[in-house]
């Protein structure tokens, strides 16, 4: 705290009231200062005093983060986020370097609601031996208070929902209102490559303080980081960009080789390692998924395709914010604020998903008596299933709708065809764990079936209309069987597909359900025959989805 009392107490620092301008960010010591942050109102009233930390208080233990609360001594609070030891030295460095310039062009360029960043380190030489970033402290209630999902349909529930939708909209709206000039990451000037440094993120900048304050470099997107902690910086360098505006094709092929990079480099550490604990024929499996994927990455879809509505719009390099969610937006004084801004990236927005509190891959049920033949008749608990799918269906359409509202021009993205289309790429990017692979396979197989209805619209990248994969009935009968045994496993175990992670309030709700059960030695288990009981429930539902779509048919 006292190096950054001593920047605010530079004269070279501050305007002729005393407070702090825009100018670029201070490096020294291993923590980048933004000089341009350090207000009385964030910090307080200066003094000759030393700024000093009062306390420092634990208020989160997230997935990724430590977060803690500082409170200095002239009675203003900070948030200090320390990342955990889960990616490489190299990703957690990238990583908190573009957060920050992302949160910085946020503020400065846009004028949104976000935390104002004090300071960062990327590395352990720094005062605080860690890598970590300072940021302002907002205090409030999280939009997530507001949000309820599985809402009964009645008078008032649909604004009730778009209360929590709008905010996040027009937030993603102002994300997309730049153009930038390359697909890839925003870094700061100097955290930036000298090879970056050379061209403008964007063009017509008129403000001379804000037009070299910015880069694009490589990409932060979670698949470049996230299990590649065996892979060398050089092996991610290759794969992570940046990429020209006119080749937006690249980042799907990027994603196929930096994932078959990991399988391939995997493999051979394995098989050099005779106490491996790797499971070689997965491995092996998911190679091929990826070389698949590699196959298919440039013909996904066609940039220049007359059936795609403002393609030329949709395949523009902008902002995607991966992490827009009420759980990451806190109300103060009736105004959103925004926080987390991890893995942002640079990329078309045709690539780009739904938030995850709105995206449903399900089935849709837009009217339950309708749609569900027989309904009124059902029991309970069927009835419930058919719910969830109704309500599920209703958010994505509220966020589209909304969507529509914003950027007409934009709206091609909820076309079933594009998400049939890009599933393959977004499967990849959604990784949790080695047999999620089994899903980028899938949605490949699944895109096969109607290659030669979108290669003759022109939707692909290709005029041949046969697939580009070559699959064997073998294949296909052994993937299905693959994908059904760990459906299975993901169902029975809970916790599965988090690695085993899970919340606390969710622990405690499994827990009240009986599918958590606590032992005689104090540790816990799955219950499985009651999940098995559920698993059944979800097959006649599943059954009756299939009979419904066969009558309306």
């Amino acid at each position: 705290m006292e190096d950054l009392n001593l920047v605010r107490q530079d004269s070279k620092n501050v305007d002729k009231s005393g407070e702090p301008f825009i100018k670029s960010p201070i490096t020294k010591d291993g923590t980048t200062v933004l000089s341009n942050n350090l207000t009385s109102k964030l910090l307080g009233e200066k003094s000759a005093s030393k700024l000093l930390v009062k306390s420092i208080a634990s208020i989160h233990e997230g997935k990724h983060h430590r977060v803690y609360k500082v409170s200095l001594s002239t009675g203003k609070d900070l948030v200090m986020r320390i990342p955990y030891k889960l990616e490489s030295d190299y990703s957690i460095a990238q990583k908190i370097k573009s957060e920050a310039a992302t949160l910085d062009f946020l503020d400065l360029k846009l004028g949104l609601n976000v935390p104002k960043v004090l300071a960062y380190g990327t590395t352990n030489s720094n005062s605080l031996e860690s890598p970590f970033i300072l940021m302002e402290f907002i205090s409030g209630d999280l939009l997530m208070k507001q949000w309820d999902p599985l809402a009964i349909d009645a008078e008032g529930t649909e604004e009730k929902l778009k209360f929590v939708i709008q905010p996040i909209v027009e937030f993603q709206d102002k994300a997309l209102s730049i153009t930038f000039n390359k697909f890839g990451s925003l870094y700061f000037f100097d955290d930036a490559k000298t090879s970056e440094q050379f061209d403008l993120p964007y063009e017509g900048e008129q403000n001379p303080l804000l037009k070299n304050r910015w880069r694009i470099g490589s990409s932060i997107e979670k698949s470049f980081a996230k299990n590649k902690n065996l892979l060398s910086e050089k092996a991610i360098c290759e794969f992570n960009g940046p990429w020209n505006a006119d080749k937006p094709l690249d980042l799907v092929t990027s994603i196929a080789n930096i994932e078959l990079e990991n399988a391939k480099n995997r493999l051979a550490l394995a098989q050099a390692d005779a106490g491996s604990v790797e499971n070689i024929e997965n491995i092996t499996k998911q190679i091929q998924t990826y070389e698949n994927l590699k196959l298919l990455a440039p013909k996904l879809l066609n940039p220049t395709s007359k059936s795609i509505m403002n393609n030329k719009e949709l395949f523009k390099p902008r902002l995607y914010l991966p992490d827009l969610d009420p759980l990451n937006v806190i109300v103060k004084d009736d105004k959103p604020y925004f926080i987390d801004f991890e893995y942002s990236t640079i990329k078309p927005f045709i690539l780009s998903s739904y938030p995850a509190f709105v995206a449903y891959q399900g089935a849709k049920v837009y009217n339950l008596e309708e749609d569900i033949p027989g309904f009124k008749d059902m029991d309970e608990m069927e009835q419930q299933q058919y719910q969830f799918m109704f309500y599920k269906t209703r958010n994505e359409r509220l966020w589209e709708l909304e969507l529509n509202e914003k950027r007409h021009e934009m709206i091609a993205i909820a076309s079933p065809h594009i998400k049939v289309l890009k599933s393959p790429y977004v499967q990849a990017l959604e990784l949790k764990n080695d047999k999620d692979y089994l899903y980028v396979e899938g949605s490949i197989v699944q895109l096969q079936a109607m290659w030669d209805a979108y290669v003759a619209n022109e939707l692909c990248n290709t005029s041949e209309s046969e697939f580009p994969v070559a699959y064997t009935s073998e294949y296909l009968d052994q993937h299905q069987t693959d994908l059904e045994a760990y459906q299975m496993e993901i169902v029975s175990s809970p916790f599965a597909a988090t690695g085993g992670w899970i919340p606390q309030d969710m622990f405690v709700t499994l827990k009240d359900q009986g599918i958590i059960v606590e032992m005689e030695n104090g540790d816990f288990k799955v219950e499985t025959e009651k999940v098995l009981e559920d698993i059944k429930t979800e097959e006649k539902v599943l059954e009756g989805i299939k009979s419904g779509d066969k009558a309306s048919e």
